[in-house]
């Protein structure tokens, strides 16, 4: 079955099956005006399109890209700028569309074509910087979420695309680069890797900046950072280190947890300080009321467990965990604090040596603040 549409203005075609096409054509046909004059009208989700928000097994088959991209296409065309001026309400249900493509619930690993979804739409987003239609941005961000293991190995370059170059491995695959403590069922996104021939290539950076000056969407993954860190923290050591790689010192160990829970740090230390250049740029108007709107949208506070942890959930159910109540706003929303706090607790829980803490809070320190400084 062949399926014509333009993008920038080249014709393409597309020999696929029918998932696709419910996409790829209907995607073209759904084009409103959106008043008396206007230039540039709005974009209408099609019916058929929109009917994979509420079936994330057909939403998955209609937006996998394959492992070989060769389907990239169809997501990239779907998250286009011209789709993405949509009508009012629209945003959300675009957005449902590819979070049910790619995410399988709670409880559910990822599977390899779920992981190609959650590839693709990343390597989309990262096509523009604009922001996202209303109601769209709280969707991506719960699908970073949904991968956090990944997107936090990917600020390591990791994995290397020189060895491998596919969208999504298995748990066997991806045993080298898939990060500590992962779900042996869980399919890995592998969010570095760029693809010169279908024109991948996902920039986190760019996608943040579309999304994170929706309060909404802030604190999800304001929210999805913290729960990491606590999950984290608590499957290490009394010596605060990683337990599968000790060695004589234990230092590796060591080492291992000081890189994860610094890059953990440095993303809260990134997203803070987008927030507020944002506000200070205009693009967030009122910044009293988005502070007030992102607590608001938070679950609360996520402390480590008092003892030892060895389970692996599901990716996606690291940042599912319960939360505790909240704290004040202005506590809350200290992101540092929230580290300290949560380090400082877990310390003393498991009766790790005071000079431990002490090395573990340089490295958060350091790296949050390295990710204001990289953000700005």
């Amino acid at each position: 079955m062949r399926e014509w549409f333009r993008r920038g203005g080249r014709r393409r075609v597309i020999a696929v099956g029918l998932p696709v096409v419910i996409v790829a054509a209907a995607a073209t046909t759904a084009v409103v005006l959106t008043g008396e004059g206007d230039e540039k009208p709005c974009w209408k989700v099609p019916a058929a399109t929109a009917a994979l928000a509420a079936d994330p097994a057909a939403a998955t088959k209609a937006l996998d890209p394959t492992d070989d991209l060769s389907r990239y296409e169809v997501m990239s065309e779907l998250l286009s700028e011209e789709h993405l001026h949509a009508c009012d309400g629209q945003g959300a249900i675009l957005g449902k569309v590819v979070l049910n493509g790619a995410t399988g619930g709670a409880g559910k690993p990822h599977t390899l074509a779920q992981a190609r979804v959650a590839y693709a739409a990343a390597s989309a987003l990262s096509e523009d910087s604009e922001p996202l239609p209303a109601g769209m941005s709280p969707y991506v961000a719960r699908l970073l979420a949904d991968y956090i293991i990944d997107v936090q190995r990917t600020w390591y370059g990791i994995p290397d695309k020189r060895k491998f170059s596919r969208p999504a491995g298995t748990f066997e695959e991806s045993r080298e680069w898939a990060g500590e403590f992962p779900d042996p069922r869980d399919a890995t996104a592998a969010f570095s890797v760029e693809d010169d021939v279908h024109d991948t290539d996902v920039t986190f950076e760019r996608v943040l900046g579309r999304i994170t000056a929706d309060p909404e969407a802030f604190a999800v993954l304001y929210d999805a950072y913290r729960a990491y860190f606590a999950y984290y923290l608590e499957r290490l050591d009394r010596d605060g280190a990683v337990p599968s790689l000790r060695d004589e010192k234990n230092s590796t160990g060591k080492l291992g947890a000081e890189h994860d829970l610094g890059m953990a740090a440095r993303n809260i230390g990134s997203l803070v300080q987008r927030r507020a250049d944002a506000a200070q740029g205009g693009t967030i108007r009122d910044a009293a009321a988005f502070n007030r709107a992102v607590y608001e949208n938070s679950r609360g506070t996520f402390p480590a467990a008092s003892g030892p942890v060895t389970s692996t959930p599901p990716m996606g159910d690291i940042t599912r965990r319960a939360a505790k109540g909240k704290a004040e706003q202005e506590a809350q929303l200290d992101g540092r604090h929230q580290l300290y706090a949560v380090l400082e607790q877990w310390g003393k829980d498991r009766k790790v040596s005071a000079g431990r803490i002490a090395d573990l809070r340089v490295e958060i320190d350091e790296s949050y603040l390295n990710g204001m400084l990289e953000a700005l």
